[in-house]
């Protein structure tokens, strides 16, 4: 699987992502907000899980629908 055209830059970027993500939460509910009343701080969080979403989906989707298939394949020739 590792072998794979595309899947280990996909995995150092599902790492690297959700770590962006975390340092972000930590910068904006430290120094930014403040300013913001809690429903905007909610807004603000749960937009970014679905920006963080969005993002790894549309990473990961059109590499899945390329070599699903195949991975299939394997999985069920190790079954037999």
């Amino acid at each position: 699987m590792m072998k794979t055209v595309g899947f280990t830059s996909r995995i150092v970027v599902s790492i690297a992502v959700p770590l962006a993500l975390m340092i972000f939460w930590i910068v904006w509910f430290f120094f930014y907000a403040e300013g913001f009343n809690f429903y905007q701080n909610l807004a603000i969080f749960i937009v970014s899980v679905l920006v963080i979403g969005g993002i790894l989906g549309g990473m990961w989707a059109p590499w899945g629908m390329k070599h699903g298939k195949k991975f299939e394949e394997m999985c069920e020739e190790k079954e037999d």
